[in-house]
C-alpha cells in the first residue's frame, strides 16, 4: 500500500515533492492490475489547497463485453487533484495544524486521508476506473456467446438453429427501393 506522510508539505506553503510509483501487480476493490502501476506524483502545497498531479501506468485484467474471456489491457492514467486545507488549532501543543477540510464542496475520498498520511492507492484506484475502456473485446472478429445455449462461438459452431424471426433491419432493403423510385 502506497502512503505518503504529508505533515510537512501540509506545514509549508510552497513545499511540493515528488514520489515515485513503483508498485507490484495487486487487486483492489474494482480494479485487478495484472503488471507493476509505475509512474509519479507531485504533491504541491500553494496555500489554501493541496494538489495532487502525476501519471502511471499498468496493465488491468478486463472481460470481453461479447464472449467473457479475459482481456489484458494497458492503461496510461492521469491523476489531478486538490484538497482545501485549513488550520485546526491543537491545544495539546499549544501549535496549529494543517488539515484537509471534509464539506459539501470538498469532497474527500473515504480513506484517502489519515491525519496528514496520504493513501495514494485510493487516488490509483479512482484514476485507473477513470482510464479503463468501457468496453473491451478480445479480438476484431470475436463471435461472442450463442444466445440459446451460452457456447463460446470463438471455439466453433454450436448446434442451435439460428433465430430468423426477429429481423428489425429486414424492412431497409424494402425502404431503400421505394425511395430510389421516388
Amino acid at each position: 500500500m502506497l502512503r505518503l506522510e504529508l505533515s510537512e508539505i501540509m506545514r509549508t506553503i510552497g513545499m511540493h515533492q515528488k514520489y515515485d510509483i513503483d508498485e507490484a501487480p495487486y487487486a483492489d476493490e474494482d480494479v485487478e492490475f495484472i503488471s507493476p502501476v509505475r509512474g509519479s506524483v507531485t504533491v504541491t502545497n500553494s496555500g489554501k489547497l493541496l494538489l495532487v498531479r502525476g501519471n502511471f501506468d499498468s496493465a488491468v485484467d478486463l472481460v470481453c463485453s461479447r464472449c467473457l474471456t479475459d482481456v489484458r489491457s494497458v492503461i496510461r492514467a492521469e491523476i489531478e487533484e486538490q484538497y482545501s486545507l485549513s488550520e485546526v488549532e491543537n491545544s495539546t501543543y499549544r501549535d496549529v495544524t494543517p488539515v484537509i477540510i471534509q464539506d459539501e464542496e470538498n469532497e474527500v475520498p473515504v480513506g484517502l486521508v489519515d491525519g496528514t498520511v496520504m493513501n495514494l492507492n485510493v487516488l490509483i484506484r479512482q484514476a485507473a476506473i477513470l482510464a479503463m475502456p468501457l468496453s473491451v473485446i478480445c479480438r476484431e472478429d470475436c463471435q461472442g456467446l450463442c444466445a440459446a445455449c451460452g457456447k463460446n462461438r470463438n471455439f466453433g459452431a454450436c448446434k442451435c438453429a439460428p433465430d430468423l424471426t426477429y429481423r428489425p433491419f429486414a424492412v431497409l432493403p424494402e425502404l431503400f427501393r421505394k425511395d430510389a423510385s421516388n
